[in-house]
Parts: C-alpha cells; structure tokens; sequence
C-alpha cells in the first residue's frame, strides 16, 4: 500500500473510534442532556477519559485525512492537519461546564475554547480549500461537500448568538448543532479516504 493509501485506512479507522466513543459516552453519562451539551464537557464526566481518548482519535484522524490527501493537492491540505491539533489540545485542556460565564472562564477553560474553536471553526474552510486543492485529482465532490460542514457552523453560531458571554443553559441548545458538527466533518474525512482508496 502506498503512503496514501495507509493515510486513508488510518482516517477511517480513527473517525470510527471517534464517532464510536462519542456515542458510547451518550450512553456513559446520560447527565449530560445533549440537547444543550457541548460535547467537550463528557471530559469533565466520570469518564472523560474516554472524552479525551475521543479528541486524540478526531486528530489523528484528521492529520492522516492531510498525509492521504497531500500528493493530490499538497499545501492545499494542510489546514486539516492544522484543524488536528484543535483537537489532540482539547483532549487534555479541559473545557468548562457550559454554563460558565465567559468573565469567570478559567484559564484551562479559555484555552480548551481557543482549541475548540480552532477544531469547529477551522474545519469548514479547511475542508473547502482542500477540496478544490485536490479537485484535479478526485474531482469537486469534497469541495462540494464542505458546504454541510459550513451548514453546522452556521447552525452553531445562530444557536449559540443568545448566551451573549453569559453561559448556557437549557434554553440554548447548541448541543444539538455541536453534536451535527462532528457528525458532518468525520464524514467528510470518511469521503476524503473513500475518494483516495478509490484511486488504488
């Protein structure tokens, strides 16, 4: 198999184990009401540690869907990897619970929203520049695609517009939009390996 090719298993395997422990955790610790949760806060749970075992395997993920996309498109792709330490730096800075106001953040809490924001944020536009990056190669279906990943941002952004720095609560519900977010982006990376693997 080639570097690529390899790169893309990885990715594969990695957003499974995400998605795969993510959901186990609704599960594990059903206090968390994921209608208003974000997903990072299963990190301050009784067990986080799968929350953090959660956010390694998304960076991993992420930073092989770069090395199986980067013969296709090279620096085009790079944002990926960059979206990837968002992720592996949240596994171990813990969030704040949701209902913090933003003047009362800790300072671990104000980083893990830096890394969070750079892992939500960052993942639309960095899937949008890869796909045209590899547009050559495997065609504009990834470009196209990103456009979902941008959808769940909008919807997060709207959602969350009301907490005005004051904190969430039930009335908010950005668990939702957060949970669609990673849904949205971890296939994306599965249409990223899928498109490579094609090519063998």
């Amino acid at each position: 198999m080639s570097v690529a090719e390899i790169a893309a298993v990885t990715a594969l395997v990695a957003g499974a184990i995400t998605a795969g422990l993510i959901a186990v955790l609704h599960l594990l610790e059903p206090e968390y009401d994921p209608s208003w949760r974000m997903i990072s806060e299963y990190s301050l749970g009784r067990h986080g540690w799968v929350m953090r075992l959660a956010f390694v395997a998304m960076a991993i993920g992420l930073s092989a869907t770069c090395v199986a996309l980067w013969s296709f498109g090279g620096a085009w792709t790079v944002g990926l990897a960059v979206v990837g330490i968002g992720a592996l730096g949240a596994a171990f800075i813990d969030a704040d619970p949701i209902m913090t106001p933003r003047a009362r953040a800790t300072p671990a809490g104000r980083v893990h929203t830096v890394l969070g924001s750079v892992l939500l944020a960052g993942f639309p536009p960095a899937a949008l520049i890869a796909g045209f990056g590899v547009a050559l190669a495997l065609g504009v279906t990834l470009a196209i695609a990103s456009l979902v990943p941008f959808a769940g941002l909008v919807w997060f952004v709207i959602a969350a517009a009301p907490a005005h720095g004051q904190g969430g609560s039930p009335e908010i519900r950005i668990g939702w939009p957060d949970r669609f977010c990673l849904v949205a982006y971890l296939a994306w990376v599965v249409l990223a390996a899928i498109g490579v693997l094609s090519l063998s």
